[in-house]
Order: C-alpha cells, then structure tokens, then sequence
C-alpha cells in the first residue's frame, strides 16, 4: 500500500513469487489508469466547459502525463525506508510531535466539616488510584471562601521520568540508539535554543552532553547527537576527507552500555474520564474529583500523522521563513503585546512628488533628467525635438526660472543620443552619457568609454544605458553610489567624486539587482526599462511615460524591522500618557530571544517600536440643542469618538488598531464625526502637523499615528 494517504485506495493483492517462491508484495498498487481515471472523474466540476474527455484530446494527453509521472513517484516512494523518510521529513523540518498531556479542572470538596476560609495553593497535587497513577497539578490558586464547600480549578498533568537502556556500542562510529518514547519538548522558540529535548545520556556511566552539530568535534570529545525527525541518540560518525575519514565525537568501546534518561507524558492514557475520584496529596479534609476536561491528552505522532498536518498547515513554526512567520511566532509565544508588524520598511514616508517632476509641464517622453545629488533647486529635463536634443529646467519647489546654461555638449548633439546626465551639485560639472560613451562639461573635455571610465563594470552596463542615478552619503562630502539602470536590472557601487572622475571607494563591490525587489511597491511599468530615475531627500523617483513614481531602495543587507506594539491598559478614548506605547524592557527581551531562536541563517532583524505620527485635529460641529450642558457632551463625545478612531491598539475601520502606514486624511475626520449621536453635523475640519496645516498626515511605512492637541469647537449659529 502507499505510505501515503490516497481516496478509496484499492485492497492489497499479492505479487508474484520471487525465485524462492516468496510471494514479493505490491508496492505501487495506485495504478496509471486509476489516477487517469480519477481525474477525469473531476473534470465536470473543476473545468465544465471541457466535454470531449477522449484520448485524443489534447488536454487528456496532460493528464495521462501527469498520471504517469505520479505513478513513478509513488513507486519510487513507497520503496523508502525508515531512515530515508525520516532524513525527509527532516529536510522540511517536519518533526513528530511528543505526547501532550491532560489539561483538566478540578472540583475539590470539603470532607473535614470545617467552614472556615481555606486556601488551595498552586501546584497541589492530585493522582488517580492503580499502579501507574495520573498525577496532576493546579495551575493556579484556589480559595473556599467561609461556608463554600466546593471550588473548581485547572490542572495539568504530571511529566513522567523515563530511564531505559538503549542498547550497547558496537564500537564503530556513528551508532544510532532510538528510545521507546518520544522525549517531552516545548515548541516555543528560546534565545538559546537546546540541541533537543531534555534528555540525559549515559554511555558507560559518564554523561555525554548533547551538541547542535558533529562539525566542530574532535575525535575525543565525548558528545552526542539527538536526531528529532527519528527519535534517536546519535553518536560521532567518521567523516571522509582529503588526508583520510576523520572522526568527529569519540567512539565508545564495543560493549558499552547506552542509556537515556528524559521525561514523557501518558497520553491517552493519561485521560481522565469525568467524575474520576482524585486523590488529594499533602492535604487532608479535602476530597477531589475530574470535573471538566480542557484539553484531552494526546498520544505522540508517527510520522504519517505528522506529514498529514504539515500539509494540512498545522505544523507548530519553529523556524521563519517570512515576515509573517516572524509575526506568528512572536504573537504565539510572547505575551503583552497588542500588535506586530515585520517588515523592511520600504515605502517613503512622504508619497508626493515635486512639481518639477509631474505632468505637466515635464514632457511626457524625456531622454534623461538631471538633479544636483546634493541641495538640488532644479530638474533639467532633455528631451528630443524635431532637430536635436533641447533641455527644459524647471525648479524643484515653487515658482522660478534658471539662469545656467543648460545647452547639451556637441559631441552629445551630433550623436543624437542622450541615455544620462548626472551631477553631484547644483555648481559642479555634469556627466552625460550616450551610446558607449560619456563626457564631462567642458571645452576641453573628450569623450571617453563608459567601461574605462568606470573599471569593473558589467560590459552590459558600458552602454546604451536606461539611465544612471547618482545617491549621495549624508556623512561623507565626496562618497556617492552610483546606480546604472539598464531593461529590468541595475548595477550599483559606492564611489568617490575627486576631479572630474569617479573612483571606486576602497573595499566596495559592485553589486547587480533586479528593479522589482531593490525598489519594492513600483508599478509594473515603472520595473523595466525607466525613462528617468533622480534622487531628491534618499527617495528615488522612476519617470516612464507620464508616471512618476517615488520608492526606497533597499539595500541587499537592510535588515526585518520588527515593530511592537504593547497592550494598552488605558481608556482609548481619552489622550494616552507619554509612555503608555514604551514596550517593557522584559518583553523587548522576550522578543528577542524568539526572533533570534526563530530566524534563518544570515538573517538580520532589528527589533523595535514604530514610528508615531503626531498631529492635531480642529473640527467644528453642530450639536442638536444650544443648551450649554449639549454643547459640552457634543464636544466630549466628538473627542473621545477621533481619539478611539486614530488609537493605535482599537482605532481604524475594523477597531483593531490604525492600520500600519495609512495616512490620515480629514475625510476620516467627518466619517467619524457623522457617526457620533450628539453630533448633528460638521462643518469644517483640518489637520495640523509641527503647528502647520496639512492636506493629509503622511505615514511612514510601519507607521502609526497619535492625536495630540484636540480643538472641537461647537456652533449654534442656526442657518
């Protein structure tokens, strides 16, 4: 039969006999024709409108394709052995989960006759009658209050120690010992995660203690190694290597005895049915008995049950692959939190693109679009004309005109090819760049090849460019990356500006990146092959056509941010204090600790608090009656209902918090104010920001937003 679970799987029939005249079993009894068959059967539903389901149908040739290829892995599958599947199972991190104990609660009674206060502490003990008894214990404190005769409270069972011989050396490497039970382990992620279970063994009578990997032991170290997906104590294998087979971990002599000592919980056999008599240790007068059952006990998993809930989705993460991996992990496994957010922290904070660089006036097919990497005050566009290539300059902010002399070189001109125009600031020489070549301001300057003008780029980059981009170092005058776009990739270095020259900076490397990852949240036309691209303030604006469109580079080693939340005990309606989002040091620790047991190999997280956006809010309503006492309800009701609306843990639409990196418009502002009962209608609202108005309140990504000052004034002017 398939190790697999299949629908209706046919019955076993014997295979023919071997030379021996051992019938040989069939291993791949789920047949070509069945799964054709099979899936023809689900045609009507999945695809209606395909009728002719005959062989000579293009579409059933797929299938039979399929079929046959499904087949062959079938086959090849049920061939497996133990061994091989639990070095699989492995691989995708897919481990068997132990025996998981009774949770239940407890109805304990009076039987001494007194009635006075009586407490119950936590972590008393109560055990079944027999040989093996149930041991459990309270979870939490109970307390008979005078002339209560019976209280209930919840218990978990007991661990069991476990101490078994697993067998004795052969006294070569790489012995493999499997205990009888599968040890207790927890899933939750730790910031020094153990090497498996907690597990004691004994070779001989010295304890061996338990390492991750056998990489970093010598032949004389006396380690092991628990296997989790086979349920095994490994010890030190021979590795070969170029000298000759290395050991890694000593090799205990042939005869030593092998032992472990772990602890396991029953199962079901740990099941209580309800009303079971407990007996209640340490305490006298008092009686117990099973009253409910929280969580049933739960007998440990083979591996056909374990793969079945892997792919079901069911399988507890212990390690994260994603940003929401991150969030599941840190939500599941630490407490006082409110909200998580994983993210790389892409998206500019401020979305709107200067007027130099919108249509109009800018032309809608330009050729290239010179900005100063430093202070810039102006955009020159080029673009080409009937007869040759002509710039249109245009200030970055505001109303002007410039007065430099912006005119294309004549070596550019007679090439009638422009793909880039760079320059570090608004009074130093430009770079062009056409076809193979570039060429610097200036009577005297001569073209030169882009490949030696910049040593070690790709020979793909050294001409016809989409166009180059020049960002520069906050910290340092004359440091600049350089970004050289061509179709859907780029290839960027650190550089050095000195005399009319770039130089590549010391220890840099030049580093080729797809458009579409480097600078996520871009439009699909703005990914491949853009007309422009500037940096104005770090954002990057792609020009294609008549879109511009801003977006962060992120670089290849920017890190996760992880961005936390912690419960909010206050009222949400009223003005939070100063620290009331500050997370506890312990719970910043906690994270930690999970994020690094939890993340990949090379994975770099920072862990932190998002970003708050304060703002203020004038608003004025109407209320439905002029008395002073309606005037200051409608106010105080119109407060509380905005400061709920834009509270970080039960704002937003759904009252779950306002959602990461939404900015707030006065729209809002009304469609909150509609809704308030003593507020019969609004009449005007804005938003203010550092004392200034604002059209909206712009919201980093992972941002958050805070109310700070609150003006609601009330109208009873009639009209």
């Amino acid at each position: 039969m398939s190790d697999f679970p299949m629908a209706d799987p046919p019955p076993e029939r014997p295979g023919p006999a071997d030379a021996s005249g051992v019938p040989v079993p069939v291993l791949d009894d789920l047949r070509f024709q069945q799964l054709v068959d099979a899936a023809k059967r689900a045609l009507p539903q999945r695809a209606p409108e395909w009728t002719d389901h005959n062989v000579s149908d293009p579409g059933v040739t797929l299938i039979e394709a399929c079929a046959e290829r499904t087949d062959q892995l079938l086959y090849r599958v049920n061939r497996m052995t133990a061994r091989q599947r639990s070095a699989l199972l492995r691989l995708m991190g897919i481990v068997p989960l132990p025996a998981s104990p009774a949770r239940i609660t407890v109805a304990f009674t009076r039987t001494d006759g007194t009635t006075g206060r009586r407490d119950i502490p936590a972590g008393t003990e109560v055990t079944t009658e027999g040989e093996q008894p149930v041991v459990l214990a309270t979870t939490a404190p109970l307390t008979l209050a005078e002339n209560q005769s019976t209280g209930v409270v919840e218990a978990l069972e007991r661990l069991v120690p476990v101490a078994e011989v697993l067998g004795t050396s052969d006294g070569l490497p790489g012995g493999r010992f499997a205990t009888r039970h599968r040890p207790w382990r927890s899933g939750t992620p730790v910031a020094e995660p153990p090497f498996g279970p907690r597990l004691t063994v004994r070779v001989g009578d010295t304890v061996w203690p338990a390492v991750r990997t056998f990489a970093e032991a010598g032949p004389e170290d006396r380690v092991h190694w628990w296997d989790d997906a086979s349920c095994e104590v490994v010890l030190g294998p021979l590795v070969p290597a170029e000298g000759g087979p290395e050991p890694h971990g000593h090799v205990p002599p042939e005869g030593t005895r092998i032992s472990a000592e772990y602890h396991v919980y029953r199962g079901r056999k740990g099941s209580l049915p309800l009303g079971t008599p407990l007996t209640v240790v340490s305490h006298a007068g008092l009686s117990a008995t099973a009253h409910g059952v929280l969580a049933p006990a739960e007998d440990a998993e083979d591996w056909r049950q374990a793969l079945e809930r892997a792919g079901l989705g069911l399988a507890p993460l212990r390690r994260a692959v994603t940003a929401a991996d991150h969030e599941q992990i840190i939500d599941e496994h630490v407490t006082g939190l409110a909200r998580v957010r994983v993210t790389t922290l892409t998206r500019p904070t401020d979305s709107r693109v200067p007027t130099a660089l919108t249509q109009p006036p800018r032309p809608a097919g330009i050729l290239a679009c010179a900005v100063a990497a430093r202070d810039p005050v102006r955009a020159v566009h080029y673009f080409a004309d009937d007869e040759s290539i002509t710039p249109l300059p245009l200030p970055l902010e505001g109303p002007g005109e410039s007065n430099d002399d912006d005119a294309v070189p004549e070596p550019v001109r007679s090439a009638r090819c422009l793909d880039a125009v760079i320059r570090t600031g608004e009074s130093e020489p430009r770079l062009w760049f056409y076809g193979t070549q570039c060429l610097w301001d200036g009577q005297d300057a001569s073209p030169q090849d882009i490949s030696s003008a910049f040593p070690g780029l790709p020979e793909d980059f050294s001409s016809e460019l989409d166009d180059v981009a020049v960002l520069a170092d906050p910290d340092t005058a004359d440091a600049y990356e350089l970004f050289f776009f061509k179709g859907e990739t780029f290839y960027h270095r650190a550089y050095t500006a000195a005399d009319r020259a770039f130089v590549p900076q010391a220890g840099s490397r030049g580093v080729r990146s797809l458009i579409s990852e480097a600078f996520p949240g871009l439009s699909p036309q703005c990914q491949v092959s853009p007309d422009a691209v500037v940096v104005i303030g770090g954002v990057f604006f792609f020009m294609k056509g008549t879109r511009t469109e801003p977006a962060l580079w992120r670089r290849e080693d920017d890190p996760l941010h992880v961005l936390l939340v912690p419960v909010f005990e206050g009222d949400p309606a009223q003005a939070p204090p100063g620290d009331a989002f500050d997370v506890p040091r312990d719970v910043l620790d906690s994270v930690v600790g999970v994020v690094e047991a939890s993340r990949l190999l090379g994975e770099r997280l920072r862990v932190g608090t998002p970003r708050y956006h304060r703002f203020g809010i004038a608003a004025t309503v109407r209320p439905w009656s002029s008395a002073a006492a309606d005037q200051e309800r409608t106010r105080r009701a119109a407060e509380r209902a905005l400061r709920r609306f834009f509270h970080p843990t039960a704002g937003g639409p759904d009252g779950r918090g306002w959602p990461w990196g939404r900015r707030v418009h006065t729209g809002d502002v009304f469609t909150v104010l509609e809704a308030v009962p003593e507020v019969r209608g609004t009449t005007e609202v804005s938003l203010c920001v550092d004392d200034g108005a604002v059209p909206s309140v712009e919201v980093s990504d992972g941002g958050l937003v805070l109310v700070d000052d609150m003006v609601i004034n009330v109208d009873t002017a009639e009209g």
